[in-house]
């Protein structure tokens, strides 16, 4: 029995298991990591960015038509004057990738967290927008198109770093239109936990919507133009847009840069 269990023959099955069990147990050790940081492997951004511009616009399409192009979210500004300022959320976690050398959510990682976010919340309050240039209902472009979407960088980004987040722990972004003169939109954005409870990060996006690419459209044009404009958002955006002012310019700013 012992010259059974110490033959070559025995030994050489015994390392063989041995290093199936190695390559299964490493094997799925790869694919569990890969699982739990799908938000950061490469392509993601595109695909999560893209998830909600198709769900939002592209799959609405013929729904938006059957309801007399109206927003298949219900934000028309009809049954409620406050419309524009609705709250839109996306939930997400922190990816293992996402952790700086403090053991939590990274800085730098909050800024594509939230072109997800605002995406979303701009695909769907300004909705009718898209399918007015998708649809060239104004005669601004040669035919209907995809490429007719107005482009819409952002020009600057605020955070206010409050409260971290730790690895995995689950938050939700939401965001909402907060402000806007006769260029710029201003964009509030909130990270959240325990349902809505805890705060941990505010920032504020300054964007610029832009139709072929290079004339810009007037934040109020746009307004009005998905029913969205009344007296009583006016009246708040003059009170938010003092909260905005310093992210007006960035003149003095780009003066010292230069004079370096």
């Amino acid at each position: 029995m012992i010259n059974r269990l110490a033959s070559p023959r025995f030994m050489s099955i015994l390392t063989t298991k041995r290093n199936r069990m190695i390559r299964s147990f490493t094997k799925y050790v790869i694919l569990a990591f890969l699982a739990s940081t799908y938000k950061t492997l490469p392509f993601a951004y595109l695909l999560r960015f893209y998830h909600h511009v198709l769900i939002t616009l592209l799959w609405n399409r013929k729904k938006y038509l059957a309801s007399g192009s109206n927003n298949t979210f219900g934000i028309t500004g009809k049954s409620n004057k406050r419309d524009l300022f609705k709250w839109v959320g996306i939930k997400s976690y922190v990816s293992p990738l996402e952790v700086d050398m403090y053991m939590h959510k990274s800085n730098s990682t909050y800024l594509i967290d939230l072109d997800i976010a605002r995406t979303k919340m701009v695909c769907q309050v300004f909705q009718k927008l898209f399918f007015n240039c998708y649809f060239n209902v104004h005669g601004d472009f040669k035919a209907q198109s995809i490429a007719n979407f107005p482009y819409i960088p952002a020009a600057n980004v605020q955070c206010a770093f409050i409260r971290e987040l730790k690895p995995f722990q689950k938050f939700e972004i939401h965001s909402r239109v907060l402000a806007w003169d006769k260029k710029w939109l201003f964009v509030l954005s909130k990270f959240t936990s325990n349902n809505g409870r805890t705060l941990h990060t505010i920032a504020i996006t300054k964007y610029v919507f832009k139709k072929k690419q290079r004339i810009t459209i007037v934040p109020e044009e746009y307004i009005k133009e998905c029913g969205l404009w009344n007296e009583e958002v006016a009246a708040e955006n003059e009170t938010n847009f003092k909260l905005v002012l310093n992210l007006v310019s960035n003149d003095g700013l780009e003066n010292i840069c230069k004079s370096f």
